[in-house]
């Protein structure tokens, strides 16, 4: 997965734009040729906002990774609950 680019609008940049063309689609007031302009426009917005959280996920799924470790081992110190009790 590469990094989001550098020249790149940042995620809330694209969610605002997004949120705009999708404001013009949903008024009515464009024709077709528009339409779809600005569903193409629409387009790269959404995939500059997938490329985002998909960064952003990453980066948290590395955090949490490395507390893993000492949370598998406290978790294999607990003792099992008996059979028939809830916990």
């Amino acid at each position: 997965m590469s990094e989001p680019g550098a020249g790149e609008p940042t995620f809330e940049e694209a969610l605002a734009a997004l949120e705009a063309v999708v404001g013009r689609l949903e008024s009515g007031e464009v024709g077709l040729e528009e339409a779809v302009a600005l569903f193409e426009e629409g387009q790269r917005h959404l995939a500059v906002c997938r490329r985002r959280l998909e960064a952003v996920r990453g980066r948290i799924q590395e955090l949490t990774a490395e507390e893993l470790p000492g949370r598998a081992e406290a978790g294999a110190a607990e003792p099992e609950a008996a059979e028939g009790e809830p916990f």
